[in-house]
């Protein structure tokens, strides 16, 4: 029990530290009107020049084969002596000592600048651009821009500027459309901001951090808590690099150990250890890793960035960070904090403004009440800019939906009753799509942002085919409009004791089997 709670404490602190840095994929489609300048999400190759020349690659991050099974070995000790004294010092240390190395390499420095030479593998030239054109349109991704995700995203900015203007050039237009997504969409908040929406005809945010993105912040504030029935589902909303047996096998066993309360145990542990930890552990490792990103700040949620900043420079002395604290507080001031009030002063000037939301997940099981309703790293409530919505396999109760009827906002409600679109930024440029998890960017939604950009006040009345609220199919990778036979798509998560207990012996009998076809 010992070892599994040690290895539950160390990945609760990679998960919350690793998640929202996940590579993003993204596939192609046809159709836009004019050049689409997408600023892609976090993920981006960082590399730096050693002393000897040789290229070092600090992203991704490479966890050695059984690295955490092995510091765990030399954790355990240490946290049994700890769990009997009370006495945690020794521990922190020693977990310090284990995490730290995987995550400091990428650090800046205490201004957030990249002053070890560290940068994006990733340039361009106005000569190596062209026109992307094919048959008078441009694939929505046709010009990605790539760029140091862990810098100021105001200084970002000027960069993107730079490249906007080498697109036009390229390509003769006069205006582009800005496509932002993820952290993109942080960065594309910011340009806006700095430059108002020069050459800019729309502005599209997909899966948008701009309001922040939970895991980040609860990474940031030191609240990472295990929820047993967060990590139950979870189990059946990822694919380990396993065999399906195998992965069968530990989904039926969680299952029966949240079942039995067995996991409800373990996180109680850990959680507890957690409270008494996390100040002499967590400001240790974000301020040499993710805290000294100003980028990640920019997703740090509203709510949570006075307690971010004092979790983060927790007994360190704020004058050595001036730098740091001066960008990110700008960001939070005049970007964030006035994210609304910018966007309609641009609208006033004909910038139009559309935003995509995916739902259907819960966050990422590492802090508490995992079932709030999001893509899995981002609630629908910060990615909407403001709508309400239910927990996962909820719906909004009926007293809500009839005062939103009387009030003639009923239509506004989704189908499946889980979200009021009428209570966020702008309800009419605004759409939902169901069972599409955050890190999930199907070439199937290029046809909705291309309608957007093609047609002028594009809306969520203009077409059939793209009303408010759509469901994404995994097996033929298509959208469409939501409806009572396609709107239920939490049934994963229904499995009973007795479910489990058939899934975990069949799995196990078939490994066994296995084993013997092979001998």
């Amino acid at each position: 029990m010992k070892k599994i709670i040690s290895v539950l404490l160390c990945l609760s602190i990679l998960a919350g530290l690793i998640a929202v840095a996940a590579p993003i994929s993204f596939a192609a489609a046809d159709g836009a009107d004019i050049p689409v300048v997408h600023v892609v999400g976090t993920g981006s190759k960082i590399i730096r020049i050693d002393e000897n020349g040789e290229e070092e690659t600090l992203y991704p991050i490479q966890i050695p084969e059984n690295y955490i099974n092995e510091k765990a070995e030399v954790i355990l000790p240490v946290f049994a002596k700890a769990f009997f004294t009370q006495e945690w010092g020794e521990f922190c240390d020693v977990l310090y000592e284990c995490v730290s190395p995987i995550f400091s390499k990428m650090g800046l420095d205490k201004n957030g600048e990249a002053s070890d030479g560290s940068r994006c593998y990733w340039s361009w030239s106005r000569d190596e651009l062209k026109d992307k054109s094919k048959n008078g349109k441009y694939k929505v991704n046709a010009y990605e821009f790539y760029y140091d995700w862990r810098l100021d995203p105001l200084v970002t900015a000027d960069t993107l500027h730079q490249y906007i203007e080498d697109v036009m050039y390229v390509t003769g237009a006069e205006q582009v459309a800005l496509y932002g997504r993820c952290l993109g969409s942080n960065i594309v908040a910011a340009y806006m901001q700095k430059y108002d929406g020069e050459h800019v005809k729309e502005v599209i945010h997909y899966a948008s951090a701009v309001y922040g993105a939970t895991q980040c912040s609860k990474a940031f504030t030191g609240e990472l808590r295990l929820d047993p029935d967060g990590i139950d589902r979870y189990m059946y909303d990822t694919n380990l690099s396993v065999d399906g047996c195998v992965m069968d096998l530990l989904r039926s066993l969680v299952t029966l150990m949240n079942k039995t309360y067995g996991l409800d145990i373990a996180c109680w542990a850990v959680n507890n250890v957690m409270k008494d930890i996390y100040l002499d552990i967590i400001p240790r490792v974000m301020i040499e890793s993710y805290a000294s990103f100003p980028a990640y700040w920019s997703m740090v949620s509203i709510g949570d960035f006075e307690k971010a900043k004092e979790t983060v420079f927790y007994g360190s002395d704020i004058a050595e960070y001036a730098g740091l604290i001066e960008k990110i507080d700008y960001y939070r001031n005049n970007v964030q904090l006035k994210f609304a009030e910018n966007t309609l002063s641009q609208a006033e000037r004909g910038i139009e403004f559309s935003n995509i939301v995916k739902y259907g997940f819960q966050t990422v099981p590492v802090t508490e009440n995992a079932d709030v309703l999001s893509d899995s790293l981002v609630t629908v409530n910060e990615s909407s800019f403001g709508a309400t919505a239910s927990d996962l396999g909820e719906k909004l109760s009926d007293d809500y939906i009839a005062i939103a009827r009387e009030n003639g906002k009923e239509k506004y409600i989704s189908p499946d009753g889980q979200i009021d679109a009428s209570t966020c930024f702008s309800p009419d440029t605004t759409w939902f799509i169901k069972n599409l998890t955050h890190v999930r960017f199907p070439s199937c939604v290029n046809g909705l942002v291309s309608e957007i950009i093609n047609n002028d006040c594009f809306s969520v009345n203009s077409s059939s085919e793209y009303p408010q609220y759509l469901v994404y199919d995994s097996e033929s990778k298509t959208i469409s409009p939501m409806t009572e036979e396609n709107m239920n798509t939490t049934a994963r998560y229904d499995v009973t004791y007795f479910d489990a207990l058939r899934k975990f012996f069949e799995s196990l009998i078939e490994i066994i089997r296995q084993q013997f076809v092979k001998k």
